[in-house]
């Protein structure tokens, strides 16, 4: 007969709390939530019982009844032996999920005739592990649990394994577990087929669990969540960066959205595309919480709004939408591009050319509007005709969508600079409508002011990096929709129009972190504990963790598959040249040069990056000495 084992906890079972200590700081809220004191001298009990309990017993593996024998228990009067135990087991069973990767192994192993069965060191008992494992689809029929607690004998010695053998006896047998000693060291003593299953938690996570005087307990149970959230959800580099990055920046932005809008008297929500599609679908996990607020996803792009902004069109308004209000650095086809015209269809229809590609100072700037806008210009009024067009269907996508109603309402955004909020803005204003609020992730120093509608931002200007902004902007933000367009008329709708070959369609980094985040999010919209402090706190740590690039455990290679950022690759394996470029001249290959580079050193980064920042210094110091002059 053919036996295959299992170990139940962190191998078959997931803890979503993560650390086994964990549970008792989750019952210690549950006993006494109102008494801050009695938690914690609830917690430092539960932690010192156990091993207490077990250097008095003699003979016998130490129970979960045992454990409530101590006589620390008395301080806790105001609940009975029986009344602690039950709830103890009742915050393990809403904790513990099965391994899916694990699951699919057993069922493999019972479609193959084998022998299943779970072995455990463990004080809880055999009928409750029972329960739960056939309610996580794990235990079928009438497979043994068994336990160290009742059967006397542990894993970790080899004892438990002997015990099995005594009750089984089978003539080949194969062990699965995560411990290296317990499940395979010991197993393979016995004579026995041990795989090592791999639930361990990565460098990022062990960052956010340990050493945090603030939320200790919290930012732990957190980091369990992501453990199972990246296991669950494929267990492998696409998941494991949403988990371990994407879910920690994005979730506690959505909560500061969700609890500011409240507080506001906000009714609906407008997440903007492309950008805020995952963060609509994480706002959607937490919406219980807040059951006032409609959450709607409005198909807009800067690209779309600038025609219709244009509806009277002026050089004041076209400079207020750019950068720093001006177009010097632009290119001419590029600018052309977002008025609808080409420098070929101005010079055939409207004898309008121009003598350079790219303006490079403000005489051509002031050329450009003047061709563009001035009072002597063909294409101006043919630009109003073509704005007007494109303004009566955005208009109708903004009836349609309730932008012209009366209800309290806000946009979400990522940021930076906020010319989609000067357009929509001047739009409701031009309509006769107030003024719609905005969300931001993050803004820049620039921000356009509040002249241009109100916004509240998570991060101020001092927290972001260009990589953070770099990261969000590309990876994190990754969404099916292609850009909007425009608008036109579908069956009695106005839909969004794309670019002309681009669809809908999704990809492994769209697909981990939409249901990464949102399985994080939908748990941790059920924990009361979770208050906008610890959840900063949990974002801060996570995206430093992910900007510092110091853990080597963090696979790099699914930010090669994210989309080209302004003209560059995202993120690349660099070539010899490529690397020297950037260490040595400060040149930049990619979007993301320093994870880039991580991607293309591995494990000597970290000198590298140093030698980076020695040349930076030079050439900074090259340049204040002889050039700044």
């Amino acid at each position: 007969m053919n036996l295959a084992s299992f170990d139940i906890f962190d191998t078959v079972l997931l803890r979503r709390c993560g650390k086994p200590g964990n549970i008792f700081y989750l019952l210690a809220q549950k006993l006494y939530p109102g008494d801050a004191a009695k938690r914690e001298a609830f917690i430092w009990w539960r932690r010192q019982a156990e091993g207490r309990v077990a250097r008095h017993i003699k003979g016998r593996e130490t129970s979960i009844a045992d454990i409530y024998t101590d006589a620390g228990v008395a301080q806790f009067d105001d609940y009975t032996h029986a009344q602690l135990i039950d709830a103890e087991k009742e915050i393990e069973a809403d904790n513990l999920t099965a391994n899916p990767a694990v699951k699919s192994i057993i069922e493999k192993c019972r479609k193959e005739g084998k022998t299943i069965c779970f072995i455990s060191d463990m004080y809880l008992d055999s009928e409750f592990l029972a329960q739960i494992l056939k309610r996580e689809g794990c235990l079928a029929g009438n497979e043994k649990v068994y336990v160290s607690c009742e059967e006397g004998a542990r894993k970790s010695t080899g004892a438990l394994f002997d015990k099995v053998r005594n009750y089984i006896n089978p003539t080949q047998w194969e062990h699965y577990g995560d411990h290296l000693v317990s499940d395979v060291k010991r197993a393979k003593e016995k004579g026995i087929r041990a795989t090592l299953i791999d639930s361990a938690f990565t460098e990022s996570e062990k960052h956010i669990a340990d050493n945090c005087k603030q939320h200790g307990y919290e930012l732990s149970c957190l980091a369990g969540l992501q453990r199972v959230a990246r296991i669950t959800n494929g267990h492998n580099a696409y998941s494991t960066l949403a988990a371990d990055f994407v879910a920690p920046a994005y979730i506690p932005y959505v909560q500061f959205v969700l609890e500011k809008a409240k507080e506001l008297g906000i009714k609906r929500l407008y997440f903007l595309s492309r950008d805020s599609y995952i963060l609509q679908k994480i706002a959607e996990q937490m919406q219980g919480g807040y059951p006032g607020i409609e959450l709607k996803y409005l198909f807009v792009s800067r690209k779309a709004l600038l025609l219709p902004y244009l509806q009277e069109p002026t050089a004041a308004k076209f400079l207020a939408v750019h950068d720093k209000q001006t177009l010097v650095g632009k290119y001419v086809k590029e600018l052309l591009n977002s008025l609808g015209t080409s420098s070929a269809e101005l010079k055939e229809r409207f004898s309008t050319e121009f003598e350079y590609s790219r303006i490079t100072n403000k005489q051509q700037e002031a050329d450009f509007l003047n061709k563009i806008f001035g009072e002597k210009s063909y294409f101006c009024n043919h630009l109003k005709k073509i704005a007007t067009e494109k303004r009566d269907f955005l208009n109708a996508y903004f009836a349609q969508e309730g932008l012209f109603d009366n209800s309290e309402k806000a946009m979400v955004d990522v940021g930076w600079l906020g010319t989609t909020r000067l357009m929509i803005n001047s739009i409701l204003h031009e309509e006769k409508c107030k003024n719609t609020i905005f969300f931001y992730y993050g803004v820049r120093g620039d921000v356009l002011d509040s002249s241009h509608g109100v916004f509240y931002n998570y991060f101020t200007p001092q927290e972001l990096s260009t990589e953070l902004t770099t990261m969000v902007e590309n990876y994190f933000s990754a969404s099916p929709y292609p850009s909007t367009t425009g608008y036109r008329s579908e069956k009695g709708k106005v839909v969004p129009t794309f670019k002309e070959g681009e669809s809908v369609k999704s990809n492994r980094i769209i697909e981990a972190n939409i249901a990464t985040s949102t399985y994080i999010a939908s748990k941790i919209s059920h924990t009361p504990t979770q208050t906008s402090d610890l959840l900063r706190s949990w974002c801060k740590r996570a995206t430093g963790t992910m900007l510092a690039l110091k853990h080597h455990d963090i696979d790099l290679s699914p930010l090669c598959d994210a989309e080209f950022f302004d003209g560059k690759p995202f993120v690349k394996i660099l070539s010899t040249k490529e690397l020297l470029n950037i260490m040595l001249l400060g040149g930049r290959c990619t979007a993301f040069d320093k994870a880039s580079v991580r991607l293309t050193t591995g494990r000597l980064f970290g000198p590298v990056w140093r030698i980076c920042r020695v040349t930076g210094k030079i050439r900074r110091f090259i340049y204040l000495k002889f050039k700044a002059k």
